[in-house]
């Protein structure tokens, strides 16, 4: 069985590896270190709720339902709370020494700069993932381990629990942005013009030679490198939905 062969239909759909991960953010755990419940009063529509203190009551976090739905992402109040969340995010990835762009997925936004080099791109993902993107069988509820992630999506339970669920402005569409559709056409473009430049056609030969065009030899997780993923590699890196984009 050619796994490679099985695999590649996963790596065809490189141009939603960014769209796709900042989805994910709003599925699993919820934790904080350090967080404070939100004041009774709850916060004004537009604000983001502080939650940061060391000394947090642990029996009150720990009371919590950690798995609790994600934001609706289809009502103007879930819009809010997703991106609450996100600027809690961007504090905890700030203290950690990288930067977070607030972003809605509803907008084909992504979350992660561009321009990083490799080493910054993994310095980024190690902060947003913690442990648990060298394994993900960590649990939804053991947050700590979850990276920024999790400490995000645990500010969204202990907001919610309060009764004062995070909320901050939900930003205007980009009239320049490109859709989605406009990003897979692009990348599909890209596929196109480098596979004929080494001498084939956009879809599988049968060929070795064609696999080696196509997706070349990268290698995974921290060892994988654009360059040496062949023409899937370049499409998915210009079109900007890799980590070093």
């Amino acid at each position: 069985m050619n796994v490679r062969r099985l695999a590649a239909p996963i790596a065809m759909g490189g141009i939603l590896v960014c769209a796709a991960a900042v989805a994910l953010t709003a599925i699993g755990a919820f934790g904080m270190p350090g967080f404070e419940l939100p004041a009774e009063e709850g916060a004004a529509a537009g604000e983001t709720v502080g939650i940061a203190a060391e000394g947090s009551d642990a029996s009150t976090a720990d009371a919590l339902a950690m798995e609790v739905p994600a934001p609706d992402l289809a009502t103007e109040e879930g819009r809010e709370e997703y991106m609450g969340r996100e600027q809690v995010i961007a504090e905890c990835m700030a203290g950690k020494g990288v930067t977070y762009l607030p972003a809605a997925p509803w907008l084909n936004q992504d979350a992660q700069p561009r321009g990083l080099s490799f080493e910054q791109s993994v310095m980024w993902l190690n902060a947003f993932y913690g442990e648990a993107r060298e394994s993900w069988s960590v649990p939804g509820a053991d947050w700590k381990k979850r990276g920024c992630l999790g400490v995000g999506e645990h500010a969204v339970a202990l907001a919610r629990a309060a009764g004062a669920p995070l909320s901050a402005p939900v930003p205007e569409p980009d009239p320049n942005a490109m859709t989605e559709a406009e990003e897979l056409a692009a990348f599909q473009d890209a596929i196109r013009s480098c596979m004929a430049e080494q001498g084939f056609g956009e879809f599988d030969d049968g060929t070795d030679a064609w696999w080696a065009a196509m997706y070349g030899d990268a290698g995974t997780g921290a060892a994988y490198r654009w360059e040496d993923a062949g023409c899937d590699g370049y499409a998915v890196h210009v079109t900007g939905n890799d980590n070093m984009h």
